[in-house]
């Protein structure tokens, strides 16, 4: 996991959003709270503390929503590490030292050992609770547009018009914005009410459609990507192979797929010839054909 976030830290600029302001205080009242633990020799209570911090706040909530902008969360990304790494130095010494040395080639860190760096310290100013009071809310209706997905038999990557959403306080629009990305819906409908509720519109119009079928196209071309050994970097040409309805569908997104699949060119046709080595058949439904790629 660290390693992972590390390899993104090299010459990456950054931006802030609500969501790194909102893991910024949840990192600042970890640290606050587990070095309470350790000095009153709380060890067991500090490790729960750090789990859940890395798994449910950094790893399901934070990276998934900066996912698609994680090359502007540098700075916050490599303060999250360099803090954890600190913070298990005491439980875990050999791996976080060896974390550390992969931290320091890539010029992160600067200490030669993670055992004299300094202890991290929070910063006070930076801890709004009230944030993350709301942002359990946002957590909670997201995980409840979800299981509305789930219950209407409708993937993730298929978009739907607008969620309408009750609850008892209103929802700042960068609050909203996560909402929508994390649903992958166009619009949120508020309305107030005590308990909160979360009604999604599951009917998918064809440009809903189409959008959800170039999107599952962008994943399977990511997928061959990965298989032929490409970097995110590495820009190709792609080429798809389908029936002329799937066709029309696609050309419609076609600017979409190429931006999402890093493609300096795309052609999408009927032929079905095989041209090039690299080349996998896709089903998308009830759809079917096959992409090639040229390096």
């Amino acid at each position: 996991l660290f390693r992972s976030f590390a390899n993104q830290l090299e010459n990456k600029k950054s931006k802030t959003g609500i969501e790194d302001k909102w893991i910024t205080s949840k990192l600042n009242s970890t640290i606050n709270k587990i070095t309470e633990d350790y000095d009153n020799l709380k060890y067991p209570e500090a490790i729960q503390k750090l789990e859940r911090f890395l798994v449910e706040d950094l790893s399901r909530t934070y990276i998934k929503i900066i996912r698609d902008r994680a090359d502007e969360a540098k700075s916050i990304l490599e303060k999250i590490i360099v803090d954890i790494l600190k913070l298990l130095a005491p439980i875990t010494p050999f791996i976080t030292e060896h974390l550390w040395q992969d931290l320091k080639k890539k010029k992160v860190v600067k200490e030669e050992s993670i055992h004299l760096s300094s202890w991290p310290k929070a910063d006070k100013k930076k801890i709004n609770v009230g944030l993350e009071k709301r942002m359990e809310n946002i957590l909670r209706i997201i995980e409840m547009g979800l299981a509305e997905r789930d219950k209407a038999k409708i993937g993730l990557r298929w978009p739907l018009a607008k969620a309408s959403i009750s609850c008892d306080k209103g929802l700042d629009k960068d609050l909203q914005e996560i909402i929508k990305s994390q649903l992958n819906i166009k619009k949120v409908e508020l309305k107030k009410a005590e308990q909160i509720t979360v009604n999604l519109d599951t009917k998918l119009t064809p440009e809903l459609e189409s959008e959800g079928y170039a999107r599952e196209m962008s994943r399977q071309v990511q997928a061959f990507r990965k298989k032929l050994g490409l970097e995110k970097k590495d820009r190709v040409e792609l080429i798809i192979s389908t029936d002329e309805k799937f066709k029309k569908t696609l050309e419609s997104q076609k600017n979409f797929i190429k931006e999402r699949t890093n493609s300096r060119r795309l052609e999408i046709v009927t032929t079905g010839k095989e041209r090039f080595k690299n080349k996998v058949d896709f089903k998308i439904k009830d759809k079917r054909g096959n992409i090639e790629i040229i390096c």
